[in-house]
């Protein structure tokens, strides 16, 4: 769903004002504001960002690329839904993506990352420890993001979160289940006494092993997700 209304500074530059408009829809695809099935207005959009037609259509195009939304014929613009078997192949490439990305940081972390990393995972444990479930996601993301860092690979990184934004509206309860936080912090606390180490194939095989959740957590995700139901009743955007 869309939220209200929201002021954008206006440029002149529509290339500039595109790139706000698809930046700020994926920030909605990534917190939730927008759900998979979701209908897309475009006048509305037009409107909320102070935009003509033009870039608001090509940031929607955008984001047709990346696979996040879908424009049915004769019906309208849509959060693009997923199967059961598309978000199975995208977990089973999220964990290789993943796996290569705590390997690469293995090997090439400094003294400063690591004391960075740590303080992350310090801060996923106190997420942890209290059940923040929501404060927990943050805190995981942040980890991660530390660990892409690390990697000094920007081209596998672009890939990966490409990947996680894709699945994020289908794993957002997953932390919900019970002992779901303690076992990940488990996880992570092996990923990155590895990657701490330089232990490159254990932190690789760790990370494997944190995405998928010895495979009940995913399990229970994808017989939660949406159905590929098409679009006979449309979620209205606001």
């Amino acid at each position: 769903m869309l939220p209200a209304k929201q002021p954008l500074e206006k440029t002149p530059a529509t290339s500039s004002l595109q790139e706000r408009i698809r930046q700020s829809l994926e920030d909605e695809l990534r917190s939730g504001a927008m759900r998979p099935g979701d209908a897309i207005d475009e006048p509305a959009l037009c409107e909320r960002f102070g935009a003509s037609r033009t870039p608001v259509r090509e940031a929607l195009l955008l984001l047709v690329a990346k696979g996040l939304v879908e424009i049915v014929p004769r019906s309208g613009i849509y959060v693009r839904r997923l199967d059961a078997r598309e978000l199975v192949a995208m977990m089973e490439g999220l964990a290789e993506l993943e796996g290569v990305l705590a390997r690469l940081a293995a090997t090439r972390i400094h003294a400063q990352l690591r004391e960075r990393l740590q303080a992350a995972l310090a801060h996923t444990a106190a997420c942890a420890q209290t059940q923040d479930a929501e404060g927990y996601v943050q805190a995981n993301m942040q980890l991660h993001e530390l660990i892409y860092e690390a990697s000094g690979n920007d081209f596998i990184v672009e890939q990966t979160r490409l990947l996680r934004l894709r699945i994020t509206p289908y794993r957002g309860r997953m932390f919900e289940k019970p002992g779901r936080l303690a076992r990940s912090q488990q996880e992570h606390a092996t990923v990155v006494a590895a990657i701490c180490a330089g232990q490159a194939e254990v932190a690789a095989e760790a990370m494997r092993q944190h995405i998928c959740a010895g495979g009940s957590a995913f399990t229970d995700m994808v017989l939660g997700a949406p159905a590929q139901a098409g679009y006979e009743r449309p979620r209205k955007s606001r």
